[in-house]
């Protein structure tokens, strides 16, 4: 990437920060033990080479990933691969665990800032007790020093991390060292094709250069924030899906930086900044079956930003992983599982992905108990990670219900979780629309009101999502209508009322209605002045025979004459008794009937 010479350093210094969190908060330097696949898989990520196209694997390597035993790379990767681990293994049974420790190497050359990963590696069984390193074209060193001379990378100044061991600083950052490459003091180096010179064959990828293609996640924090790559991130991906643009990141190098970006910032947390205490909340939080922990993957790093970037990031890379092509979900694996050192696989990917939005929930809200409803469903996932975003958004605490435990209460007001997980993951969002209306004690009190007159919550919200999309107003406008009715009719002594999909509102004796049009005629004029004459309306309408409602209900359904005129107050009315007015609508009604017929 090009880098003033002012920059270079502060960005290597986010650069090494990555590695220095990975597998958990300031753990980047504990080995990682491998061999076999799960050590080809993580060479392979490290060194950013070319997997093999998940939609021709045969029968046979989809046994073998289900069994977590195949290499994702193509055959001209595994040569890489392969030189590296012989060179690795020589003198030792390839059946020997490895310990395993990647360190960044930043190289400043040109004007321009590269990224090359060095092994440190060593046998348990081995004879030998010092670990050895080896770069990325199998040239092993016998110690830190050993590689601090003997490098063969082209003329660069070089950061690493101080005697080739990643320990943080007070701040979390790297502590390192700045030095010259051997090549230097010796002109002929500069010739040297970095591609080559350095990484080999993964240099065709575009890959180390981190001035594209899958290395964006190592520099992501160079930007400025972990909001500004995550958020851009899910963006462009949001962009290229509503735009009918290849999501593939294997075909498509800008989704393949974007899908990685976000996976590396969300589950390493290296390079996102935290709410205050979130360490301290996740360590003490409840353990998950698998082990995998939120709070070994926060980097301290002291900066603070709200905990919703985190959720809302979290929610948007559950629901794009889960509906992700096979390619996008392999990218997604191998990022998840080299970040956290975990063996790569797709299986372990999905798990770790669910476990850490479960996490998530109770990190944000929900309790213990409410895991049963989670654990096996995606989308109820989803639908609880939406439910979190918005009690983080609206600063209202998701709370267990004591009395029931299969109860949550959201904005002060109680709601089942089973009700809520029978809804589609858009209508929680028309939930959260409808619940704008409801921010006052007297307008919960209301809302309570209504619930009890359908059947379900779930009609509910479909009941006045379907308004709002006919009457093209917002769902907060139609609730507030609907609330306002409830209003002017509940009081009245032959108050009758019920709400379903099919018929909106029935009151009375079967009076069919939707929203809108019963708050034009019951609740639209509000003020003191007429309200004994709405009032009195209201009465008539209650006290309406069964024929008549239906008659009625045909009649605004099929819209054969104003059917406001016939409610429609008169000026005298204000003035007049209760029973004249009563007495008058009853009459225009009857008029507007034998006009029909």
């Amino acid at each position: 990437m090009e880098v003033s010479r002012e920059e270079w350093i502060d960005r290597a210094q986010e650069n090494m920060k990555k590695f220095l969190n990975r597998g958990g908060a300031c753990r980047g330097d504990e080995p990682q033990l491998l061999q076999g696949i799960s050590l080809q898989n993580t060479l392979g990520y490290a060194l950013s080479l070319t997997m093999k196209d998940p939609n021709q694997w045969t029968d046979e390597e989809l046994q073998l990933e289900y069994m977590e035993q195949l290499c994702f790379y193509d055959d001209e990767s595994c040569k890489t691969i392969n030189r590296i681990t012989q060179q690795m293994y020589t003198g030792i049974h390839p059946n020997v665990t490895c310990r395993l420790t990647i360190l960044p190497i930043e190289l400043f050359m040109e004007g321009k800032l590269y990224e090359v990963p060095l092994f440190r590696y060593h046998f348990q069984q081995a004879t030998d007790t010092e670990p050895k390193y080896i770069d990325s074209i199998g040239r092993v060193y016998q110690d830190f020093d050993d590689f601090l001379k003997n490098n063969k990378y082209p003329s660069a100044e070089m950061m690493y991390p101080k005697e080739g061991k990643l320990v943080p600083t007070n701040l979390k950052n790297v502590v390192y060292d700045i030095g010259k490459t051997p090549a230097w003091k010796n002109y002929y180096f500069k010739a040297l094709d970095i591609a080559t010179g350095i990484i080999g064959i993964a240099g065709a990828t575009g890959a180390i250069f981190l001035s594209g293609g899958m290395a964006i996640p190592f520099i992501a924090a160079s930007v400025g924030s972990g909001i500004y790559a995550t958020g851009r991130s899910i963006d462009v991906l949001r962009d290229k899906s509503a735009h009918q643009e290849s999501l593939n990141p294997l075909s498509d190098s800008e989704a393949r930086t974007a899908w990685l970006s976000l996976t590396a910032h969300v589950l390493t947390f290296g390079t996102m900044p935290h709410i205050s205490a979130l360490s301290g909340v996740a360590s003490t939080s409840h353990s998950i079956a698998t082990g995998f922990k939120v709070c070994n993957f926060i980097n301290e790093t002291g900066n603070i930003i709200s905990d919703l970037v985190i959720c809302d990031t979290l929610s948007a890379m559950h629901s794009n992983y889960y509906n992700a092509s096979i390619e996008t979900r392999l990218a997604h694996a191998a990022s998840i599982c080299f970040w956290t050192k975990t063996n790569i696989s797709i299986r372990q990917a999905e798990l770790m992905m669910k476990n850490n939005a479960i996490v998530a929930l109770k990190l944000f809200g929900f309790e213990d108990h409410f895991c049963e409803y989670f654990n096996n469903d995606s989308r109820a996932l989803d639908i609880g990670l939406r439910l979190v975003k918005h009690s983080l958004q609206s600063n209202v605490i998701i709370a267990s219900d004591r009395k029931d435990t299969k109860a949550v209460t959201i904005d002060r007001m109680r709601f089942c979780i089973e009700t809520l997980l029978k809804l589609e993951p858009e209508e929680v969002e028309k939930l959260f629309e409808i619940l704008q209306a409801v921010s006052t004690d007297e307008n919960r009190e209301l809302f309570n009101g209504i619930r009890l007159l359908c059947n379900s919550d779930v009609d509910l919200v479909r009941l006045i999502a379907a308004a709002a999309e006919r009457e093209q107003l917002p769902g907060t406008e139609i609730a507030d209508m609907l609330l306002r009715v409830y209003a002017a009719l509940k009081d009245r002594d032959q108050f009758k009322m019920s709400l379903n999909l099919e018929d909106g509102i029935c009151i009375g004796n079967g009076f069919r209605l939707g929203i809108k049009q019963a708050y034009i005629l019951f609740a639209s004029k509000e003020d003191g002045h007429h309200q004994s004459a709405i009032a009195a309306l209201i009465d008539a309408v209650l006290e309406l025979p069964r024929e008549q409602c239906e008659a009625l209900t045909k009649i605004i359904k099929t819209e054969i004459i104003d059917y406001i005129s016939i409610f429609k107050l008169k000026a005298s009315d204000d003035s007049s008794s209760k029973e004249d007015i009563s007495n008058r609508i009853r009459d225009e009604i009857s008029k507007a009937l034998s006009e029909e017929h």
